[in-house]
């Protein structure tokens, strides 16, 4: 444990709590009240008013730590996931990134134009002429540009010799002739599918530090003959991880840490410099470290590796300032739920940790036996003569009724902010989730994009296409290329070449040879023919069709060319396996428990604007169902910013949700300005928040106001004023003994409805009754904690009867208490007289029960106390 400011909390909390303001609120303002509570303590003992406060006032000491704590506790949880879920999708996104580049070095090192460039290089017995060998270097460029352009992760391209010679380049601006690297040993000699290398590399001599992927070229014999290397834009595609996950107001800076420590990349260079040394913190929930002058909490995360690949051997981190850390405002958040959705479920407390529901428990227990212990002070006003000043014990306890009441209300309104802190939070992580769905989507997509368009300048498809006649040879060649694509590129269920015709040529998955002579009428299939450069893409709508056995996919085609030209010969169309992989891409934004578990309940969703869902990370919906939910659903989240996406509360059958909403806005070119393709698709993240069950009526009934006399002139009557069922009574309190909990009630069977049960009170045992039906009150509200009120018929004869609550003593005029029509006081009337009191809306009468008629009700006499056992 901790101590902060005289109150005792959990030792974690003790180097961040002075940094939650709202907590620091809290604990101010319950403070002042524990100092009230020690006054009144202290007046009750020197007045005699028979009001010990001592209980009170302890308990509420215990209940404002843990109280406390909780909220400490909850705003340190909150902000912890968030910095973890940053730092974990910052090394994940770039890890899914680096992945591709690993297929598509292994890929372009096969490229049979490079080979012959290779070759033509290396042929030093002809006479091969220098300009010859410029022209062919310039087309080579003019491809790597290609390459380039339509994937624009890379910066540069490099061809190298044996020896590490540069044979060619893209960026002729840099001059160097050769590299001593040992990356180029490393590609030759490398068993793996690529080599990874990270930092200063002598052939690019304008980067510090550069990120580069490299791999043997080998001829048809499988003889090395070159290495390639593409250089990928690390600065600034971590500028696009950092900007998509760190919002304007968001003061944490996210890093990239290698396995010593040091800052591979920061999303604020002047605050974290690359370069710097942190602690990273992976075995730990949080860490409060120091970096420069300041603290920060600090988080470290290891990439989940994608597809087996585990990247480079780095990590993601976050610091942020812990001054900074608290500060977020989490009604923001809430403010776009429908107000009747989020008051169910705050209220539902199945959403909450046994602890945290208890403090609500604990406060209302605590002000009902404040309430109870006022109330008998007030009753035992009137015959007890222990009171020194009994003008000023009414004053005290009247002043001990309001401190606990405001004592409840801060109670009541820090637990209202601790559930939105938890509510917010659940929110919160899952829009940031959708956020990383949607994003995880575009990235896809987008290699997919780039692929049909650079397969479609392969040499030997713009060849064989651009012949008068199809051969066999030439259409087994065009197989054998797809097969071989579709080997290293596995989220495509088929490859397809057409002619000019839609007519199907080849593909790359033998069970799907049939194809082959086949006609595809679609508009997608025109719409690639009429595509007007290289750079040019079309996609099929998200529907089923028969090359993907009648399932719902994406098929993306570019044009092929004529080699020289740019008249189109054919196409080439892939066929995206969106089954399981939109489903995989789905599941892994999803949130995952301590075991890497996806929580119950949860699921994610990938949806058309019009509300056709394209993939869910489970089988609850299938492509091509409609969203569960009004057609307004979709409006405010297409409304939002891309960036930010959207928050809201749905009922799912007979549960809530959180779902987290975000629109696609593509990725680089992907959709980007000058891209003609549109397609707004949602990502959805279910996250289930409690059971829709019927939320009874919570409380008390309404406040009832009665004008008290005690200033007047005149006689005045002390009524107890007390709810059972809907309706409000009083008893004069000089038949009221005292007021006591419904405990340990012992029941009698054979005694009839009306009888309570046996209660022991000062060692006898005194039976107690419920009137409610004689009374005509009608049913308790729901979650009312029973009283019951001893009376006193007799001067040794006691009786109790089960009240719903406890209400204000006030003296009231004798001239105000109105005996009841002679027509309405029969026998079977419990009240003999009524008061004019003001009600929550307009003026009512208050029925003042007769303990002589409830106890002639009841054929209780003077001197028996108990039921006639029938």
């Amino acid at each position: 444990m901790s101590r902060h400011k005289n109150v005792e909390l959990k030792a974690h909390l003790g180097s961040v709590i002075r940094h939650m303001s709202a907590v620091e609120e809290y604990r101010k303002v319950l403070q002042n009240l524990q100092a009230a509570w020690d006054n009144l303590t202290l007046l009750g003992q020197l007045s005699g008013a028979g009001t010990d406060m001592s209980g009170t006032r302890q308990a509420f000491t215990e209940l404002t730590g843990s109280l406390l704590d909780h909220l400490g506790s909850e705003l340190l949880a909150k902000g912890v996931l968030e910095m973890s879920a940053k730092a974990q999708v910052a090394i994940d996104i770039l890890v899914r990134n680096l992945f591709e580049r690993t297929a598509d070095i292994g890929f372009l090192a096969t490229d049979d134009d490079i080979r012959r460039f290779i070759a033509r290089c290396a042929d030093r017995s002809s006479p091969t002429d220098a300009r010859e060998l410029d022209a062919g270097r310039a087309q080579l460029r003019a491809r790597f540009a290609e390459y380039v352009a339509k994937y624009s992760v890379y910066s540069d391209i490099i061809l190298l010799d044996l020896d590490g010679r540069v044979l060619a380049r893209l960026d002729e601006t840099v001059d160097v002739a050769c590299s001593t690297h040992p990356l180029v040993a490393e590609a030759l000699g490398t068993a793996g599918a690529y080599v990874e290398t990270y930092g200063a590399i002598d052939f690019l001599p304008k980067h510090e530090r550069a990120l580069v992927y490299s791999f043997r070229v080998t001829d048809t014999r499988g003889a090395a003959v070159g290495i390639l290397c593409l250089c990928f834009r690390f600065e600034n595609e971590m500028e696009r991880i950092f900007a998509n996950l760190a919002n304007a107001d968001d003061w944490s800076v996210i890093l990239l840490l290698d396995a010593h420590g040091t800052v591979v990349a920061s999303s604020d260079r002047y605050h974290v410099p690359v370069g710097a040394k942190v602690q990273a913190v992976i075995a730990e929930d949080y860490r409060v470290v120091r970096f420069g002058a300041q603290q920060y909490l600090a988080k470290t995360r290891p990439t989940k590796g994608y597809q087996g690949y585990m990247g480079p051997g780095w990590f993601g981190h976050v610091l942020l300032p812990i001054q900074h850390a608290f500060n977020k405002d989490a009604s923001e958040v809430l403010r776009s739920v429908d107000a009747s959705l989020l008051e169910a479920v705050m209220s539902n407390a199945s959403l909450f940790g046994d602890a945290l529901r208890n403090i609500p428990v604990q406060a209302e227990r605590i002000q009902r036996e404040l309430n109870r212990s006022v109330w008998n002070g007030n009753v035992r006003q009137r015959s007890a003569k222990q009171a020194l000043n009994a003008s000023f014990s009414k004053i005290l306890l009247g002043e001990i009724s309001n401190t606990g009441a405001r004592t409840k209300e801060v109670f009541e309104r820090s637990i209202s902010n601790l559930h939105e802190t938890v509510v917010s939070s659940i929110l919160q992580e899952s829009r940031f989730l959708a956020s990383l769905a949607i994003d995880i989507m575009d990235r896809n997509l987008y290699e997919r994009a780039n692929d049909c368009r650079w397969w479609a300048l392969t040499s030997d498809f713009r060849d064989l296409l651009a012949l008068p006649r199809m051969s066999a040879d030439a259409a087994a060649r065009i197989a054998a290329i797809l097969q071989t694509i579709n080997g290293l590129y596995t989220v495509y269920a088929n490859l397809a070449v057409f002619d000019v015709h839609g007519l199907v040529l080849a593909v790359s998955q033998p069970a799907a040879a049939d194809w082959v002579g086949r006609t595809v009428d679609a508009d997608w299939v025109h719409s690639i023919m009429v595509l007007p450069d290289s750079q040019g893409y079309a996609v099929s709508p998200f529907a089923a069709t028969p090359l993907y056995g009648g399932q719902h996919t994406y098929v993306y085609g570019a044009a092929i060319r004529a080699p020289q030209s740019n008249r189109v010969v054919g196409a080439v169309a892939l066929v995206f396996d969106a089954a399981p992989q939109f489903a995989a891409m789905l599941r892994d934004a999803l949130p995952k428990n301590e075991a890497g578990e996806v929580p119950a309940g949860c699921f994610g969703l990938f949806v058309e604007a019009n509300g056709g869902i394209v993939a869910c990370s489970d089988d609850r919906y299938r492509p091509g169902d409609r969203l569960p939910f009004d057609d307004g659903f979709l409006a405010p989240i297409q409304a939002q910013d891309e960036r930010q996406g959207h928050a809201c509360v749905v009922r799912l059958g007979e549960r809530y949700f959180a779902v987290g909403a975000r629109v696609s806005c593509g990725y680089r070119e992907y959709k980007g300005e000058q891209d003609p393709y549109r397609n707004d698709i949602i990502a959805l993240v279910f996250v289930p928040l409690c059971e829709a069950a019927a939320q009874g009526q919570r409380g008390d009934p309404p406040h009832l106001a009665i004008r008290s006399d005690r200033a007047g002139a005149g006689e005045t009557v002390e009524i107890a004023t007390f709810p059972i069922g809907r309706t409000w009574f009083g008893l004069r309190s000089e038949h009221v003994v005292e007021a006591m909990e419904m405990v340990h009630l012992t029941r009698v069977p054979g005694t009839g409805p009306s009888f309570a049960g046996y209660l022991m009170y000062q060692g006898a045992p005194v039976a107690v009754y419920d009137i409610r039906d004689a009374a005509d009150a009608g049913p308790a509200w729901a979650g009312v904690q029973h009283q019951i009120n001893i009376l006193k018929k007799g001067e040794n004869s006691y009786f109790g009867i089960v009240a719903d609550g406890l209400g204000e003593i006030p003296e009231i005029a004798l001239t105000r208490l109105h005996p009841m029509p002679a027509f309405l006081a029969g026998q079977s009337a419990l009240a003999d007289s009524v008061i004019s009191v003001d009600g929550p809306e307009h003026e009512h009468l208050l029925p003042v029960l007769s303990i002589d008629r409830i106890a002639g009700h009841l054929g209780i006499t003077a001197g028996q106390a108990a039921p006639l056992v029938s």
